[in-house]
């Protein structure tokens, strides 16, 4: 069963859209939007582990251009 996050995204201010177009482009990310608040944006991920997740995160998203931070959150069934 595949996991699911949502990794919320600082963004340095004139980049954000350029930013966000290469994230959604990503495989594994099945969504991401500009949001308003403490984040620029918020992508929802899915991958098979943790580590896939992980993988995405670590050398995909924080690797472009005008990212400045990420938190991961994990999603959970209850």
């Amino acid at each position: 069963m595949p996991l699911n996050a949502y990794v919320l995204i600082h963004v340095s201010g004139p980049q954000t859209m350029s930013a966000l177009r290469k994230i959604q482009k990503f495989k594994g990310v099945m969504s991401a939007h500009v949001v308003v608040g403490p984040y620029d944006v918020i992508a929802f991920v899915e991958g098979d582990n943790h580590k896939e997740i992980g993988d995405l995160v670590f050398t995909k998203i924080r690797r472009v251009q005008g990212v400045t931070a990420t938190t991961t959150c994990f999603a959970m069934e209850v």
